[in-house]
């Protein structure tokens, strides 16, 4: 059976960033890329049709800081040794999983304004019906979708129904903090069949707001010009 292999430039590594496993993620810990940070990571849900259990020291979270305002600042996470790969077993054999966490600004003055979501990574099996799916929400509170919803995925149909679609993208008002929510699902059916991810990335663009401060001055600023305007225009005229 043919392989075909997804490998996009955006999956290179980038400089000598740490990667942090999921599991120090999941226990507490948080990453900074530029002014986001990202924290408050909670594991929701997580299934496989063979029984097996999560081992989140597979999963390698690198942050990502070198996209500037656009793409922006964001996350690389690397599958390791086999964590997110699935061989059919005849009937339906899958693996799900369900996790998120917070992506915030440090510096008041940028805001963000968009997301994008990339598979960069992985295998599938060009027969059968074998693959991989990513959903994810954006929204203004933990499991909200009211700012945006995306849709990536590298699977195979038979006869012929070949679907890569490798990035989304949500736009939204200008945000503080978002909270990020995935469901990544791998599956493979006829015995033979394998589907892998092996890595995926997603960033955060930004856009720098005033400060309220900042706008308080230029208020008065506008104010008192209109002010000097007005008493300028009250004057008797001189004549020569």
């Amino acid at each position: 059976m043919n392989k075909t292999l997804l490998t996009l430039a955006l999956a290179l590594v980038v400089g000598s960033a740490q990667a942090v496993p999921l599991t120090d993620l999941l226990a507490g810990g948080s990453l900074t890329a530029g002014d986001k940070l990202f924290d408050q990571w909670t594991l929701h849900f997580h299934d496989a049709s063979d029984g097996r259990s999560l081992s989140p020291n597979n999963i390698d979270v690198t942050a990502l800081n070198d996209g500037g305002v656009d793409p922006g600042p964001g996350l690389r996470f690397d599958i390791l040794n086999g964590e997110f790969s699935v061989t059919g077993d005849g009937v339906f054999a899958y693996l799900d999983i369900r996790f998120g966490f917070r992506a915030s600004v440090l510096e008041p003055g940028l805001r963000i304004k968009d997301n994008t979501l990339t598979l960069t990574n992985g295998t599938r099996t060009d027969s059968g019906d074998n693959g991989v799916y990513i959903r994810e929400t954006i929204g203004t509170v933990s499991g909200g979708d009211d700012l945006g919803i995306k849709e990536v995925e590298f699977s195979w149909l038979d006869p012929s129904n070949s679907t890569s679609n490798m990035i989304d993208m949500a736009a939204f008002a200008p945000q503080r903090e978002v909270w990020v929510n995935k469901n990544i699902l791998v599956w493979a059916t006829e015995q033979g069949e394998t589907a892998n991810l092996v890595q995926f990335e997603q960033r955060f663009s930004q856009m720098t707001v005033p400060e309220p401060d900042t706008l308080g001055l230029l208020a008065l600023g506008v104010a008192c010009l209109v002010m000097i305007r007005r008493s300028d225009q009250s004057l008797p005229e001189k004549h020569f």
